[in-house]
């Protein structure tokens, strides 16, 4: 008869037993963590490969934040993804994942994409145009 697989993918976090990991509010942390899986893949990659390793967490007691890898256009319309952190006496205590309410919006209803963007309102649909516009109008400095 086989074994079971035991192996829990859960616990992205592999730390030794004199650190331990928190979450101030789990629920909304895993929310918003599915939410960056949908819809900025490469960041979670980033997030899922780079902070499990024990060494990138500060050891001295005091709140950090940590940018995980954005997208220039991402970037520009809602802001550097970063994880928000806290250590004290050798406990991390995730806090939160920004920007949180993008990630809630869309963790809450499938966002629509307009220029291969996605967006929540009509302020985003601005920023998007802002953008492009931005793009197409350097594009042209430099070919005069």
């Amino acid at each position: 008869m086989p074994r079971p697989y035991n192996n829990n993918f859960n616990n992205k976090f592999d730390m030794d037993n004199s650190k331990t990991l928190m979450y101030r509010d789990e629920n909304d942390f895993i929310r918003k963590l599915r939410s960056l899986k949908t819809y900025c893949p490469q960041s979670y990659k980033d997030f899922i490969f780079n902070f499990s390793k024990e060494s990138y967490f500060e050891l001295v007691d005091g709140r950090y934040s940590k940018d995980i890898f954005t997208s220039n256009e991402f970037r520009f319309i809602y802001g550097q993804i970063r994880l928000i952190y806290s250590i004290k006496d050798r406990t991390i205590i995730i806090e939160d994942l920004e920007p949180s309410q993008f990630l809630l919006d869309g963790y809450m209803t499938k966002l629509e994409t307009y220029k291969t963007m996605f967006y929540r309102n009509k302020k985003d649909k601005f920023k998007i145009d802002l953008m492009f516009s931005l793009k197409e109008n350097s594009r042209k400095e430099i070919i005069l």
